[in-house]
């Protein structure tokens, strides 16, 4: 889910979209009902919708789906438009940017009062924190998948310097310090120096020790592991100028400015996607999202594995993913809903699943041994690791990332990620670029969605 999480964070993920049809055709003329449907996502993903939305309609002969791919780039406008339009989607895998909003202004079904009657599924049946509310009772719905974060690393490069393998469980996390050193280790110039040695040139780095981006969502992972917040426990204003936060962001810059252990975003747009940079060693190790075992499993020349991130006060991980939504103006609620709960149910998306691509909504499977061995078990995308590493640490110390429940998100974080830019030049540090901002990012804050969330 990489290509989503990037685009839109790192950010979002997949996206699909059910709308209503006017008019009449071959569907319509024989009593079925026509859903629309819109979605984006790469070839793998187009040929895993489309086997899902054909089980879908052999399973409700009643209902037809009319789908339609969109890119990525041009979704979210042409979703918009459709909606400035009065033609909006009845069913949606949206961006998580604009759900929220558009539930309260009345545009998005409430799904949890669905669910108060479904015979099939109940609230308690899905992950806890995939909910994108407007209000504690209401819900436009849930994550398309579930996303987290992780180190992928490359074995082979950690083999040929005799270094520590990063840890499988969270309980063994690394302190950020070791991780740095080990980060040392793994990191090289182009005579074959590293960072402690005398005359390193950090102007000509041929190996990083480490990847790790610099989106909100990266460096989340670091400010909850630190104890921080992105917004105030109140909801009055932005917490990202406390130290707790601050110190978190400074110590990713580090490892660009300080420890030349990282590329910085201008370099990393020279070095090749994940799974070739791992393979082609330009990266020793890159902190991402699961998503990416997608193309780590399809490489079979790679030596690849996964560890936990590292911590500073405690061990943290995030939780994301874009949300699923039923426009209100559909007129066909029921088959909407009907498909909501099918593309919500693992076995429509298994081969995604199983492929590294996405983790699955539902509590039991990851729970029910016999669920989890056929998606999380046996195959290249899953080593033995990822029991720990991925799905332990995301049930166990995974925290949303903050576009599920802050107010004028978008607005914020379009003030705080310009003003962070400096900071990875290494021309500012941190808490002198938050505190330059501060009052203007205050100036959009608006609390919660959701008060009684914990983060």
């Amino acid at each position: 889910m990489k290509r989503v999480g990037i685009v839109f964070l790192l950010c979002v993920l997949f996206t699909s979209v059910v709308f209503a049809t006017g008019g009449k055709d071959s569907a319509a003329s024989s009593g079925a009902v026509t859903l629309k449907f819109t979605y984006w996502g790469s070839p793998v993903e187009k040929r895993a919708i489309e086997d899902a939305l054909a089980a879908f309609e052999k399973s409700n002969p009643g209902i037809k789906v009319d789908a339609q791919h969109i890119p990525s780039d041009d979704y979210l406008p042409k979703i918009t438009s459709m909606v400035a339009g009065n033609v909006p989607p009845d069913v949606v895998y949206l961006s998580d940017t604009v759900a929220t909003v558009w539930g309260t202004e009345g545009k998005l079904v409430n799904v949890l009062e669905l669910l108060k009657t479904d015979t099939e599924l109940s609230k308690e049946d899905f992950l806890d924190d995939i909910w994108y509310k407007w209000a504690p009772d209401a819900a436009v719905g849930t994550n398309t998948a579930l996303e987290t974060f992780a180190i992928f690393y490359n074995k082979d490069m950690f083999t040929a310097v005799g270094a520590e393998l990063p840890p499988a469980r969270p309980e063994d996390a690394w302190t950020w310090e070791r991780f740095v050193q080990v980060a040392k280790q793994l990191t090289l110039d182009n005579t074959g120096k590293h960072p402690d040695d005398p005359g390193f040139n950090p102007e000509n780095i041929v190996q990083y020790g480490v990847q790790w981006g610099t989106d909100i969502n990266a460096f989340m992972a670091l400010v909850y592991s630190n104890g921080g917040r992105f917004l105030k426990e109140d909801g009055s204003a932005i917490a990202l100028t406390q130290p707790v936060a601050y110190e978190a962001i400074q110590r990713i810059a580090d490892l660009i400015n300080v420890h030349h252990v990282a590329p910085s975003p201008v370099a990393a747009k020279n070095i090749p996607e994940i799974s070739t940079a791992l393979m082609t060693k330009r990266v020793a190790m890159v902190m991402t999202g699961q998503w990416v075992l997608l193309d780590l499993g399809a490489n079979t020349s790679l030596n690849f594995d996964i560890g936990v991130l590292p911590k500073l006060k405690e061990y943290k991980t995030i939780l994301l993913g874009a949300p699923t939504a039923i426009f209100s103006s559909t007129p066909h609620k029921e088959e909407s809903w009907k498909l909501f709960k099918w593309l919500a149910n693992p076995e429509s998306s298994l081969p995604l699943i199983q492929g590294g691509l996405w983790m699955p909504l539902l509590k039991k499977w990851y729970t029910d041994e016999t669920l989890i061995a056929r998606w999380a078990q046996g195959n290249r995308a899953h080593p033995a690791s990822y029991r720990t590493a991925v799905m332990d640490a995301a049930m166990k110390y995974g925290m949303s990332v903050p576009v599920y429940n802050v107010r004028n998100y978008q607005q914020i974080s379009d003030i705080i990620s310009p003003a962070l830019d400096p900071v990875w030049l290494g021309e500012k540090t941190a808490e002198r670029a938050l505190r330059e901002v501060e009052a203007q990012a205050n100036s959009q804050v608006n609390g919660f969605f959701d008060n009684t969330r914990k983060y």
